[in-house]
């Protein structure tokens, strides 16, 4: 009989393990470097000058340590928004991105473009690496889902391409 109630015990703790890690794998965020793939490829590594103002703010829940604010041009929290303001970026800065991103949420499915690199700040003297969310993907509705890209910071007009990029 005791026997059998180890057996019992190794079991349960076996099955609680493989519930646990199984349930770990398919609920983790899932992201692909899409650098070098158009549009993508085309400001990676490359100096962008900043066409309109824009902020960097403070970011609780930053993807890597390196990049720990969010820059904000008015497409994301907004320019008004209740998060702290780090510094102001003007007009005319020079900025770097120096790796992109596809980010897939496991638990709610969603896919997210995140844009990493660093912006100078003259007034403050001081380096920020940040993080800003660019692009829609649209799936409903979609036999073969696409992204389509809204005018970013350093942009004059938007893209008006459809771009056909997988997701995680």
């Amino acid at each position: 009989m005791k026997k059998i109630a180890i057996g019992c015990g190794i079991f349960l703790v076996l099955v609680i393990g493989t519930v646990t890690l199984l349930f770990y794998i398919l609920t983790r965020p899932k992201y692909r470097d899409v650098s070098k793939e158009k549009p993508f490829s085309e400001i990676l590594n490359q100096k962008i000058i900043t066409k309109r103002p824009t902020l960097i703010l403070e970011n609780d829940l930053p993807r890597y340590e390196d990049y720990g604010y969010h820059l904000e041009d008015g497409s994301g929290f907004g320019m008004e928004s209740s998060l702290e303001v780090i510094a102001k970026i003007p007009t005319g800065t020079e900025l770097q991105i120096d790796k992109i991103e596809i980010h897939t949420n496991r638990v709610s499915g969603t896919s997210s473009v995140y844009l990493f690199g660093n912006a100078y700040s003259k007034e403050k003297q001081e380096n920020y690496g940040f993080q800003y969310t660019w692009g829609n993907y649209h799936t409903i509705y979609e036999d073969n889902p696409y992204w389509t890209f809204e005018l970013a910071f350093w942009q004059d007009e938007p893209l008006t391409e459809k771009y056909y990029i997988d997701v995680p």
